[in-house]
């Protein structure tokens, strides 16, 4: 996406608060034309005081026409005579320049809470539109991106599209600003105002270049950041393997190389900011001050009043500050844009596929059946080839064979995680790729190996199965789960804070809230992905007793790598290099001389160690 593509996409987030950000900027514009009204006062003042200052020394009795005009029209004139009235003069320009500044300060206010709000609500919005993104993203997309990388642009790529905010709402300010500046400079003398406005815009053109700069070195500097969030994310989750293997020193070499290109950049994108500020500054007091010079030389030649000079050289140092932050506000923005990007890839990224108006599917059986599945991660190997395999409602099917074999993305295609690249596969007789993507989850529950808690209490984690279950339903699934007597004796019982992902209980407490979460959610279909593999034996004895309830009456796949956990299962599917090469019961595939599963069975018992 080219920046000024992302630009104009941001400037879309604006749309929705128009009203306010059309208030917010009418208050700006109200705001330049009080400086404006200051200005003007201010160098009428100063020329009545010349003239009154020529008749003092004149030794003249003070006798003063002031004419009220506009676009050269007169409203309004009327005379000061003697000291008395000059000085009530000067008094009463000094009231009317307090009331502006009143008016002013009024409507900073104004401007500043509506703009905020604005900025406060878009960022808002960015930030559920995300999130909202993320959840609904394949799980192919978390597959192939590291965990640290999305983190990265939910967490610094999102607070430099605050940035980006920021800096539009200046621009808006400023434009507004430059705009009324500009007008007043035209109705003062608009030749001087063409060459004025024309410096300016060379001066525009200046920070442009900075911009481009900015941006390229912009792009290099947020991959490195999202590679830190990413290596802190990866080392913080393995701090055991680090540790174990001493490579600490390792690791903090590593970091530092990646710290030190982050500053690389980051040194090149402050060498060009650096240089931005006192170009511009150097190039507009170059230009400001040939002007004053050109003014002071029409006046001097009497082209010139000395009201008109003042007025104009205040209308021109007033704009140099909004056409100055509008050039960097340009250029700074172009290292925020990058990040818009990245954020409107994910934003833009295809989530799961969902026939619209898919209708529900009940699963009433539970039947599940492969027609010709094939599936790839890539377009090099094929992880499932060809599988056609029919399972009765109720059936515990276990998968084992060799890892890499395909045993996971066989059960992942059930729920659709990953979609079939050919054939079909049907529960009940339906198509899953037919039916509502949600309505068939809600019927499936998954137990894996590594079982992941929320931060939260143990209440809310068995909740999570089914959200508005009452509080007896949520005890009776921990019972069911063999959990209820060991959440009973944690210190504040089920309000008790389980930490996050869980590590403040033991591998086997989190397995049985686990299956109390899915006993809870009461599925068709239950998966099971080597839930007792990594659990003492008193602890897998609690688990195996809570599965063995879980599993009854549903279609349940088991995948296990210990053969022992098995052997009840009503059938047992062999998977190898993504084929089914053997089906049958423990004892059908131990009767026979030759066969994987037979080879599995004595490598793990050594019955026949030859």
């Amino acid at each position: 996406m080219s920046p000024s593509s992302t630009f104009f996409r941001l400037l879309k987030y604006f749309i929705k608060y128009k009203w306010r950000i059309v208030a917010g900027l009418l208050s700006v514009a109200i705001m330049s034309l009080t400086d404006t009204a200051s200005a003007y006062l201010i160098a009428r003042l100063f020329e009545i005081l010349q003239t009154i200052s020529q008749q003092v020394r004149l030794g003249q009795e003070i006798l003063v026409d002031i004419p009220i005009k506009f676009l050269n029209k007169l409203l309004y004139s009327f005379t000061i005579h003697g000291q008395q009235e000059s000085f009530e003069l000067i008094y009463k320009f000094a009231f009317a320049v307090i009331v502006i500044i009143l008016i002013k300060v009024t409507f900073v206010y104004v401007r500043e809470y509506l703009m905020s709000s604005v900025q406060q609500k878009i960022m808002m919005r960015f930030r559920i539109e995300l999130f909202d993104r993320i959840v609904l993203l394949p799980i192919k997309y978390f597959d192939e991106n590291k965990t640290g990388y999305i983190m990265s642009r939910i967490t610094n790529d999102v607070n430099n599209i605050e940035q980006s905010i920021t800096l539009i709402v200046e621009m808006a300010q400023n434009f507004v600003y430059s705009f009324v500046y500009a007008a007043a400079l035209f109705y003062t003398n608009w030749k001087l105002a063409i060459v004025t406005i024309l410096i300016f815009a060379l001066s525009g053109e200046i920070s442009r270049k900075f911009g481009d700069k900015i941006r390229s070195y912009s792009h290099a500097l947020t991959n490195t950041l999202a590679e830190i969030s990413s290596f802190i994310q990866e080392r913080i989750t393995a701090i055991r393997i680090v540790k174990s293997f001493t490579r600490e020193e390792k690791e903090k070499k590593s970091f530092k190389q990646k710290a030190e290109a982050n500053y690389h950049y980051s040194m090149k994108i402050v060498r060009v900011t650096a240089l931005l500020s006192p170009t511009n500054e150097l190039f507009n007091t170059t230009a400001a001050s040939l002007l004053v010079i050109f003014c002071g030389y029409l006046f001097i030649k009497g082209s010139m009043s000395i009201e008109t000079m003042l007025f104009f050289l205040i209308l021109m140092i007033n704009l140099a500050k909004p056409v100055k932050a509008l050039g960097e506000s340009a250029a700074r923005i172009q290292k925020t844009l990058v990040s818009a990007g990245y954020i409107f890839e994910i934003l833009d990224h295809p989530v799961e596929s969902n026939k619209k108006d898919a209708p529900s599917i009940s699963i009433s059986h539970g039947n599940v059946e492969y027609r010709n599945v094939s599936f790839s991660y890539n377009n090099d190997l094929q992880a499932l080839k060809e599988i056609n395999v029919q399972i009765r409602g109720g059936e515990k099917i276990a998968l084992v064979g060799p890892s890499g074999g395909g045993k996971s993305t066989f059960i992942n295609m059930i729920p659709r995680f990953y979609e079939a690249q050919q054939g079909n596969i049907f529960i009940d007789g339906m198509n899953i790729q037919d039916v509502d993507l949600y309505s068939l989850r809600s019927q499936i529950a998954i137990v894996p190996q590594d079982v992941i808690l929320f931060s939260g209490t143990v209440f809310t984690n068995i909740q999570y199965g089914r959200l508005d279950a009452p509080r007896e339903e949520v005890l009776q699934a921990a019972r069911d789960a063999n959990a209820h007597d060991f959440i009973e004796k944690l210190e504040k019982g089920y309000e008790t804070e389980v930490g996050e992902r869980g590590l403040q209980l033991s591998g086997g407490q989190r397995q049985r809230i686990a299956i109390a979460r899915a006993i809870l959610r009461n599925p068709r279909i239950l998966l099971l992905d080597e839930a007792t593999s990594a659990l003492d034996t008193e602890s897998e004895l609690m688990v195996k007793e809570a599965l063995e309830r879980l599993m009854e009456g549903r279609t349940s796949f088991i995948i296990a790598h210990r053969l022992s956990t098995i052997a009840h299962c009503d059938r047992i599917i062999v998977i190898d290099s993504g084929r089914i090469v053997e089906s049958g019961t423990h004892d059908e595939l131990l009767s026979k001389n030759t066969g994987l599963y037979r080879r599995l069975h004595e490598l793990q018992f050594d019955e026949n160690p030859a």
